[in-house]
């Protein structure tokens, strides 16, 4: 039995792509199913047999509604081991649980930006390791869960977005940030948007970025499996 799948849901030419962010954010290497080629979650269970899931962001979006997302979500409902969805990962959960996906109209966020931990995050084991109510996290999104799912309970928000995580149950949770990314990797991404970003009135070399631990946050999952 492996430890931890990556369900990859997308692909980026940063940093190595999105497994590789995961697998320098933990120390390790781990086996990936590659949900946006076709390849099916349960292939991935039934090979790798693992204790817990991670699903990546993606520079494709929710709100596209293509089969194999929907039904990758509908899986990653069922499945018997505890899942945490980042970025879109986490706006596939909420959409999947009968929440939304909208394009976010406060914006894009970008950047190391700070979310508040409600009560209910700061119990969750997944902040455990905070010491305060807000953290600060690297942030790269358009879309936004809105509204949240019925059954989730938020665990943090922000003016940007007010579903910045929750928890659905014991074992499926969500964040809208990326706790897998380093500074560097953080500043390079934005510099990748760098025409976006002037279109939209705003200066890259201005945004701020700096560490975070909010990489605690991965390994709080891994160390609960």
């Amino acid at each position: 039995m492996s430890g931890l799948l990556i369900v990859q849901t997308g692909t980026t030419h940063l940093h190595g792509d999105y497994p590789a962010w995961f697998e320098r954010a933990l120390g390790r290497s781990m086996p990936v199913v590659r949900a946006h080629q076709g390849e099916k979650l349960e292939s991935g269970l039934a090979r790798f047999r693992p204790k817990g899931i991670i699903v990546t962001g993606s520079p494709l979006s929710v709100t596209e509604k293509v089969p194999w997302m929907l039904e990758l979500g509908e899986s990653l409902l069922r499945v018997e081991v505890p899942v945490l969805g980042v970025c879109f990962g986490h706006q596939l959960l909420a959409r999947v649980a009968g929440g939304g996906v909208v394009l976010n109209p406060r914006g894009r966020e970008i950047g190391t930006v700070s979310v508040k931990l409600t009560p209910a995050g700061r119990k969750d084991p997944l902040f455990a390791w905070a010491t305060s109510d807000e953290i600060d996290v690297q942030a790269t999104h358009l879309d936004a869960v809105d509204p949240v799912p019925p059954a989730a309970t938020i665990l943090a928000s922000n003016e940007n977005s007010a579903v910045q995580a929750f928890r659905l149950s014991e074992t499926i949770a969500g964040v809208q940030f990326h706790p897998e990314l380093s500074a560097a990797a953080m500043r390079d991404l934005i510099m990748s948007r760098k025409e976006k970003l002037l279109a939209e009135g705003r200066d890259p070399s201005k945004i701020e970025v700096h560490e975070v631990a909010a990489g605690k946050i991965l390994r709080a999952f891994a160390g609960s499996l």
